[in-house]
């Protein structure tokens, strides 16, 4: 059996075994396998392997590397550590983007000027067919490029500082919220319906999870008797990186932060609700089943779900911003709110969420009138 998903396996013969992916051929993944007496001896002794092999892909001279170079050797060392989704969005930045533009430009030719076009040439014409990119795409492209001129940098090679690359100005982001009247008419046809579509929309207006923790929830996630969900896992499409050709795949990991990773607590008219329309604990809450769906598939039902209302303009995540909005409006302490939202810090949740209306700066500043 495996230990803790790592692919270390303890063989009949007593000595543990590691694998990891040495190269792919045909679209198949071939490995190397390391072998030593004890866990903690070869879980080391595949790392240093692997570092070995990261360390020796690039051999011409450091002042003579070209970006595309470095940003590959990077990514194999990215590999070691970073969760599988989190790899697939770098390889996406480097390879679509970045790799592309700088072609075999030498990083000792890349300066501050070169760096800035890149990022004006990013929200001009970087998207599909000349099309601008939205400035926050654009950010976490920049994003990934400094973490390859940080790791050229502190391996010797001549790159240009990190705090040269520019980012986009970011608009202010109008958050959609579902108004009241139009929320009445929605919850209305929810209560009073049975089928795992409905049931997930109910979940979601009640607790604010994101579509891929929702996807990924099961029954024994639930806690009837504490009156809680815990959130401990997300479904996603990401690009398959072992076949190549654009390929996708669908996986059910852990979530992305330790802060997405959550207890929430449920109100007590959704906790019978979901009582009434328990499965065994293994069992997905949106699809009734031990087998799961993705965040698309999902996606599709809950806008045949609000078509049918006439409401199609509404995305998913405005249902987040919905429950998000609720709460203020209704009192909730930000630390509480934040932290039941699984944002990484409390500025997350007062930048996106709490601003107050022209009424409460009134009655704030009424409250000088005593002072006259």
């Amino acid at each position: 059996m495996a230990r803790r998903g790592e692919s270390i396996y303890k063989r009949k013969d007593g000595r543990w075994e590691a694998r990891y992916i040495h190269h792919y051929e045909g679209g198949k993944a071939k490995y190397r396998f390391i072998y030593a007496h004890t866990y903690a001896e070869v879980k080391a002794k595949r790392a240093r392997e692997q570092k070995n092999e990261v360390c020796m892909y690039i051999r011409t001279p450091k002042n003579e590397v070209t970006l595309g170079e470095l940003a590959s050797v990077w990514l194999a060392e990215v590999k070691l550590y970073a969760k599988e989704s989190t790899c697939a969005q770098y390889y996406r930045a480097a390879e679509v983007y970045i790799k592309p533009y700088f072609g075999e430009m030498r990083i000792a030719k890349i300066g501050a000027e070169e760096l800035l076009a890149f990022s004006e040439f990013l929200v001009a014409e970087g998207g599909r067919g000349g099309a601008p990119l939205a400035a926050k795409t654009a950010s976490d492209i920049l994003c990934v490029l400094k973490s390859i001129l940080k790791y050229g940098r502190r391996n010797g090679y001549p790159c240009a500082a990190p705090e040269e690359i520019k980012y986009p100005r970011r608009a202010a982001k109008n958050v959609s919220v579902i108004p009241r009247e139009k929320l009445k008419i929605i919850e209305k046809e929810l209560f009073n319906s049975e089928d795992t579509a409905s049931l997930g929309i109910i979940f979601t207006l009640y607790t604010g999870v994101r579509i891929g923790e929702l996807c990924g929830m099961r029954w024994g996630d639930i806690d009837f008797a504490a009156k809680t969900v815990t959130v401990r896992r997300t479904v996603e499409r990401i690009a398959d990186l072992s076949g190549g050709g654009g390929k996708t795949k669908v996986i059910v990991s852990e979530p992305k932060t330790a802060c997405s990773h959550r207890e929430i607590p449920l109100p007590d008219f959704l906790v019978k609700k979901l009582e009434k329309a328990a499965l065994p604990s293994d069992f997905y809450i949106i699809t009734g089943t031990r087998a799961h769906t993705e965040p698309h598939g999902y996606y599709v039902r809950y806008k045949k779900f609000m078509r049918k209302l006439g409401m199609e303009g509404y995305t998913f995540h405005a249902l987040r911003h919905t429950f998000a909005t609720r709460c203020v409006e209704l009192g909730f302490d930000t630390k509480s709110l934040s932290e039941i939202l699984g944002h990484a810090n409390v500025s997350t949740t007062l930048a996106i969420y709490v601003h107050p209306t022209l009424e409460q700066k009134r009655a704030q500043m009424e409250r000088l009138s005593p002072l006259f």
